[in-house]
C-alpha cells in the first residue's frame, strides 16, 4: 500500500504546486486573459465554487462538508480492505482520495477550487480543469474499466 500512498502524496503536491504557480503569475478569471500554449490549449485562472462543470456554483461550504465525509468514509474503506483489492484499485483510489483531497485544501483555503487547464477550438471550449480533476477522472475511469471487465475481482499475479 506504500506505492500508491506515495503516489497520491506526489499527485498531491504537483496539484497545489501547479495551483500556487498559477495564482501566482496568471491574472484571476482570466478567461479574457488566457495565456496561449497551443491553438486548442490555454493556461487560465479560474476558481470554481461548484462541482465539475461548475454544476452547484456557490455551494462552497455544503460541497466541503460532503466532500470531506466522503473522502473520509473512502479512506476509512480503502484502509479496511487494502488486502482484498488489487494494485490497480488501490492505484485508483488513492488517486480519488488525493485529488478529492487536492481541491477541498483549495475550498478550505481559497473559497473555490483553482482550475487552470483550458482546451478547445475557438468558443468550443472544456470546461478549464486541474491537476487534481484529471487524477479523480483517471481514476474513476481505471476503477469503472475493471469494474466493467474485471468484474471488480482481485487478479493475482502470475
Amino acid at each position: 500500500m506504500k506505492k500508491p500512498l506515495i503516489l497520491g502524496i506526489l499527485t498531491l503536491i504537483l496539484d497545489q504546486f501547479s495551483k500556487y504557480l498559477i495564482v501566482k503569475n496568471v491574472d484571476y478569471a482570466s478567461h479574457i486573459n488566457v495565456i496561449p500554449i497551443f491553438d486548442f490549449f490555454n493556461i487560465t485562472n479560474i476558481h470554481n465554487t461548484g462541482t465539475a462543470f461548475s454544476i452547484l456554483q456557490g455551494r462552497n461550504a455544503p460541497l466541503s462538508l460532503f466532500i470531506s465525509i466522503f473522502l473520509s468514509v473512502l479512506a476509512a474503506w480503502l484502509y479496511k480492505n487494502k488486502e482484498k483489492l488489487d494494485n490497480l484499485q488501490k492505484y485508483s483510489f488513492c488517486l480519488v482520495i488525493f485529488g478529492g483531497l487536492g481541491n477541498l485544501i483549495d475550498r478550505f483555503f481559497k473559497g473555490a477550487v483553482v482550475d487552470f487547464l483550458d482546451f478547445g477550438i475557438n468558443s468550443l471550449r472544456w470546461p478549464s480543469f486541474n491537476v487534481a480533476d484529471s487524477c479523480v477522472c483517471v481514476a474513476m475511469g481505471l476503477i469503472a474499466i475493471d469494474l466493467l471487465f474485471f468484474d471488480g475481482k482481485k487478479v493475482e499475479a502470475r
